[in-house]
C-alpha cells in the first residue's frame, strides 16, 4: 500500500505519506548500494518518476508547490542520469540485435553494439564525482521531505475528491491527445509525449486503485505494456539523438545507415503494438472519465 492514496483519509496526509515513503526508498537505496552505485541510481529514479506522477495527480490543488517540487525532483534525477543513459543505448542495441538482425546487417549492429559497450565504460570511468552527485542528491531528497510540511490540499472530502478526479482525468485526456498526435506522425517527441502521459496514467491508476480495483488493476497492466513498448522506442529515439550529435561514436555512414535502417523497422512494430494495446484503454471521454472516477471514490470512502 506504499503508492496507494486511502480512500476517507485526509488527502494532504495520504499524499505527504506516500511522497514520504518514495524519498526514503530513493534514500535509502542511494546509500545502501545493495547492487552498485549505477544500480541504485536506477531504482532511485523509478522512485522520483513516481513522485512526479503524484505530485501531478493533484497539482491543480497547490501549483506553486507543484511546480517547485515537480522541479526538485526532476533537477534530482537530471544529475545522475549520464552513465544509466549510456546503459541505454547498449540495451537499445540488444533489443534491436535481437529483433532485427539479419545475415546482412548482424556484423554491424554487433561492431556498434560494441562501440556503444566501450563508450559506457568510458563514461563510467570518468563519472569521477559520482559520489558526490549522489550525497547531494540524499540532501536533495531530505529537503524534500522537509517541504511536504508545506504542502497545502482540500480537507473537506468532496474536494479532496474533486481534485483526485480532476488530476487523473486531466492527464488521461492529454494521452488521448496524444496518441491522436503521434498516430498521425513519425515525430519522436510525439511519441515521447504519449510516452510520458501513458507513464503518468500507470502511476494515476496504481494510486487510485483502491477506488476502483478491478478496473484500475486492468488499467494499470495494460499501461504497463504500453509504457514498456514507448520505453524501447524512446531509446531508440535518443540514440537518433546520438547518431545526429556525435555520429563518431557510432561508426562510418554506411554503418548508420545500415543502424537507421533497423532502428526505423523496428519504431514502425513498437508504434503498430502501442496502438494496438492502448486502443480501447484511451477509448473514452476526459469527462466521463472524472465524473466515474469521483463518483468511485466517494463510494470508497465511506
Amino acid at each position: 500500500m506504499s503508492y496507494r492514496i486511502r480512500p476517507g483519509m485526509p488527502l494532504g496526509g495520504e499524499v505527504a505519506r506516500v511522497a514520504r515513503k518514495q524519498y526514503e526508498r530513493a534514500i535509502d537505496t542511494l546509500r545502501h548500494q545493495q547492487d552498485g552505485p549505477h544500480e541504485a541510481i536506477h531504482a532511485a529514479r523509478k522512485s522520483f518518476k513516481k513522485l512526479r506522477g503524484l505530485f501531478r495527480l493533484v497539482r491543480d490543488a497547490d501549483p506553486k508547490f507543484f511546480a517547485r517540487e515537480n522541479a526538485r525532483v526532476r533537477d534530482i534525477a537530471g544529475t545522475l542520469s549520464q552513465v544509466r543513459d549510456a546503459k541505454a543505448m547498449v540495451e537499445a542495441l540488444d533489443r534491436l540485435f535481437a529483433r532485427e538482425a539479419t545475415p546482412d546487417n548482424a556484423a554491424t549492429l554487433h561492431a556498434i553494439r560494441t562501440r556503444l559497450a566501450e563508450r559506457h565504460i568510458r563514461i563510467v570511468k570518468e563519472e569521477t564525482d559520482l559520489d558526490d552527485r549522489i550525497e547531494a542528491a540524499i540532501i536533495c531528497c531530505e529537503s524534500g521531505i522537509t517541504a511536504l510540511s508545506k504542502l497545502n490540499l482540500p480537507k473537506k472530502p468532496k474536494k479532496a475528491t474533486a481534485i483526485l478526479a480532476s488530476g487523473a482525468a486531466a492527464n488521461y485526456g492529454r494521452a488521448v491527445l496524444a496518441l491522436d498526435a503521434a498516430g498521425s506522425s513519425a515525430d519522436p517527441d510525439d511519441w515521447h509525449d504519449l510516452r510520458k502521459r501513458i507513464k503518468y496514467h500507470w502511476m494515476h491508476v496504481k494510486l487510485l486503485r483502491p477506488g476502483w480495483p478491478g478496473e484500475m488493476a486492468l488499467r494499470a497492466k495494460v499501461t504497463n505494456l504500453a509504457g514498456e513498448a514507448l520505453g524501447d522506442d524512446h531509446d531508440l529515439a535518443n540514440l537518433g539523438n546520438l547518431i545526429a550529435s556525435h555520429p563518431d561514436a557510432i561508426g562510418t555512414a554506411e554503418e548508420i545507415a545500415i543502424l537507421r535502417t533497423a532502428m526505423a523497422a523496428q519504431s514502425a512494430k513498437l508504434h503498430a503494438e502501442v496502438r494496438d494495446i492502448v486502443k480501447h484503454l484511451l477509448k473514452d471521454d476526459e469527462k466521463l472519465i472524472r465524473n466515474r472516477i469521483a463518483a468511485l471514490w466517494r463510494d470508497a470512502a465511506r
